[in-house]
């Protein structure tokens, strides 16, 4: 079998551990990316833990407070104007309705009907009126607190004003035309990475058992090729870990408390698979190494 392996066997066993080595890329990364952004239950523990939540409200009430004094509220509300616990049920709603392409899936238990719009007209299937509603009683009842008068001609004009605002800002903006859009894609485009590298990384090893003449060669060069590119996966799962990197990370209305808790969820499982991958690529090549003794043993007991 050793007298087969030419120099033309070479050249085509190095031409296509280029490929293994591409495809074995994209799907590490597609598999990775599959586990983590691609699953809605992982977006749904990153989005709605405390920290993240803690970021939302924030950013959201500071919004809604912004656009509150510009309409004649000389006082400005103080506190949250929307809980943690509305906003849960929100972005819970939000992120099924945009994992299935915008429309509603009717057996999902993340759904809250409340923010599923019943109007027939409307452009998204998503409506805001529960949060829109806590934030108008919170902001009647901070004012109340500072001795503020909250007239109904004032209030009226508020009200229709954080509407305008929320709607534009978070179902036009980031939901019709922004992340809510771009999240399906994604996650279906690294689902189809994972599945389709995997298969033509199979195919690629086939090719190159047969180019190889032999089960150790094939073993050794397929399994060094496997753990050498695993572990650089995983240093780049370290790096990904840096908090330092968040603040670079631009995602429309995600803040980087938001970011953080993501890297602190995704990346453990990046580094997981690139162990896997690597101790796969080291059984590799460890058996291609005992058969290429074993080979070497065999003449010589003859």
């Amino acid at each position: 079998m050793r007298g087969k392996y030419t120099g033309v066997s070479r050249g085509w066993l190095g031409l296509f551990s280029l490929i293994y080595t591409v495809l074995l890329i994209v799907f590490g990364v597609g598999l990775s990316f599959a586990l983590t952004f691609g699953r809605e239950t992982q977006m749904r523990r990153a989005l709605t833990n405390s920290a993240s939540l803690t970021s939302f409200q924030q950013t959201i009430t500071a919004s809604a407070v912004k656009v509150a004094t510009g309409a004649d509220i000389p006082v400005v509300p103080q506190g949250n104007l929307v809980t943690k616990k509305m906003l849960a049920r929100g972005l819970r709603t939000g992120l099924a309705v945009s994992a299935n392409f915008g429309q509603v899936p009717q057996k999902s238990k993340a759904i809250d009907w409340a923010f599923i719009s019943t109007n027939p007209d409307s452009a998204s299937k998503l409506t805001l009126a529960p949060m829109l509603k806590e934030i108008d009683q919170r902001t009647a009842a901070s004012l109340s607190k500072q001795g503020q008068a909250y007239p109904a001609a004032i209030r009226t004009q508020v009200k229709a004003a954080v509407q305008e605002h929320f709607n534009q800002v978070i179902l036009d903006t980031m939901m019709a035309h922004g992340i809510g859009l771009a999240y399906p894609m994604f996650a279906l485009f690294t689902q189809t990475a994972a599945i389709v590298g995997g298969i033509l990384a199979v195919i690629v090893l086939l090719v190159m058992r047969a180019v190889s003449h032999s089960w150790s060669r094939w073993l050794r060069v397929s399994g060094r090729i496997t753990y050498l590119i695993a572990l650089l996966a995983g240093l780049g799962a370290l790096l990904a870990a840096v908090p330092a990197f968040a603040p670079y990370i631009k995602l429309s209305g995600v803040g980087t408390p938001v970011i953080l808790q993501m890297q602190a969820q995704f990346v453990p499982v990046w580094q997981h698979v690139a162990g896997i991958v690597a101790i796969v690529g080291l059984v590799m090549a460890g058996l291609g190494q005992l058969l290429r003794l074993r080979e070497k043993r065999t003449p010589a007991s003859n």
